[in-house]
């Protein structure tokens, strides 16, 4: 089972996105498996989904993420992974065997994503809030919102399947939305909730487990450490 990274940044934080990838060679990764992407990664039929996509507007409101996700997951070998990280968060020593390990020991995990400390309904847009049923409403209540600042991903059929799902949610969302239309909302985090109420294969990691006990994901990655330094 190999694993890859992969960032994402514009031109304001190229400097970050530097940092990070030292930071992923010391964790262990080379420099071969590191997928280093920019805007000039996403390909017309990006831009035919979501026309005025920009830096302005989190390039389609952070479909960009899915959208790449799927693009390297074609890349890359059936049963390998794929673990994105946000470009200003520091990957540490260590997260790499966390990984490979955690997905040997359960095989029917596909997508594993750190929780968040608040319920889903605390940044949920308009749209959904809208459009979603009494029982997703009654979820989002209750369960905590995904960081999508940090995901691994299996690579399978299924697996592109779900993030193409996802994909497609953010840009039905992401097209309701215009460049001065900031919500207070994670427009790819509740998408991804959605996702991981469909699928039980996508494991949402607790942020009071790993306080309680300092196990987790967590444990590996240094969270918007390269805004601060």
């Amino acid at each position: 089972m190999k694993i890859y990274a992969f960032s994402f940044a514009s031109k304001k934080f190229i400097s970050s996105q530097i940092k990070q990838k030292e930071s992923f060679i010391k964790a262990g990764f080379s420099s071969s498996d590191i997928f280093i992407y920019g805007p000039e990664q996403l390909e017309i039929d990006f831009y035919n989904h979501y026309p005025n996509a920009s830096e302005s507007n989190s390039f389609g409101w952070f479909s960009f993420k899915p959208y790449l996700l799927m693009k390297i997951l074609s890349k890359i070998d059936e049963g390998d992974l794929l673990f994105y990280l946000d470009v200003n968060d520091k990957p540490l020593i260590g997260v790499k065997e966390y990984l490979q390990n955690k997905f040997k020991k359960n095989r029917f995990l596909d997508i594993l994503v750190p929780a968040t400390n608040y319920p889903n309904i605390n940044f949920l847009s308009k749209f959904h809030k809208k459009n979603f049923s009494f029982e997703l409403l009654f979820s989002s209540l209750i369960n905590m919102q995904p960081e999508a600042g940090a995901i691994i991903i299996k690579n399978s059929y299924k697996t592109k399947s779900i993030i193409k799902a996802w994909y497609f949610l953010t840009l039905l969302q992401a097209n309701e939305f215009n460049k001065n239309n900031r919500e207070r909302t994670r427009h790819d985090q509740e998408t991804l909730f959605i996702m991981s109420r469909i699928y039980n294969s996508i494991k949402l990691e607790s942020w009071y487990k790993f306080k309680l006990t300092g196990q987790g994901l967590r444990n590996y990655i240094k969270f918007e450490y390269f805004r601060k330094n």
